[in-house]
């Protein structure tokens, strides 16, 4: 599925039931750039594609304030960094204190000649006792999807084949306002 000359699949869960346009600060890059995100029934954010190199042309600019009431029945995976030609995978790995775990959320920079996109995995089912623990279930997770790296980071060369989403827009509402922005999806 592409939105504004992107493709969004990578968003695209059977979970997911909103996709959102908004701005989002990136600090380590010190700036401001458009962002789609996909959202559940209640709101909750599962992942996020964040456009460091926009399209030139005008009518495929991202357009912020969109929400996008989407159904889909499959995981689009990494489809929308397909065109990237260096995918750099991280995490942001979290202490859960009330049960002495940790999860994490994987972080993919895709790069062409420089960084273009920054796609986030919140919907992650990983819980793990120590950091050995998180990157073996990191590891496993990766490679149900085709994906092999023995290390974080670490550099993807083997991208399996697009996914092809079963997935379709139901209603677009415009017009956002960003303190419903704010509020509610963040």
């Amino acid at each position: 599925m592409k939105l504004f000359g992107h493709n969004v699949d990578s968003l695209l869960t059977p979970e997911v039931n909103y996709i959102i346009t908004k701005k989002v600060f990136v600090p380590f890059l010190a700036e401001e750039f458009p962002e789609i995100v996909s959202l559940n029934s209640n709101f909750n954010v599962i992942r996020e594609l964040i456009v460091i190199k926009d399209h030139l042309l005008r009518g495929n600019k991202i357009q912020i304030g969109y929400k996008f009431t989407i159904s889909s029945k499959t995981d689009g995976r990494l489809s929308s960094l397909k065109e990237c030609k260096k995918i750099i995978l991280g995490i942001n790995a979290k202490l859960i204190k009330k049960l002495g775990a940790l999860t994490t959320d994987l972080i993919f920079f895709g790069f062409k000649k420089e960084l273009e996109k920054i796609l986030i995995l919140h919907d992650i089912p990983i819980i793990a006792k120590n950091k050995e623990e998180l990157y073996n279930e990191i590891f496993n997770y990766l490679s149900s999807w085709g994906i092999n790296v023995s290390s974080i980071p670490a550099e993807i060369t083997n991208v399996p084949n697009k996914v092809n989403t079963d997935s379709k827009i139901l209603d677009i509402d415009y017009a956002l306002f960003s303190s419903q922005l704010s509020s509610n999806f963040t």
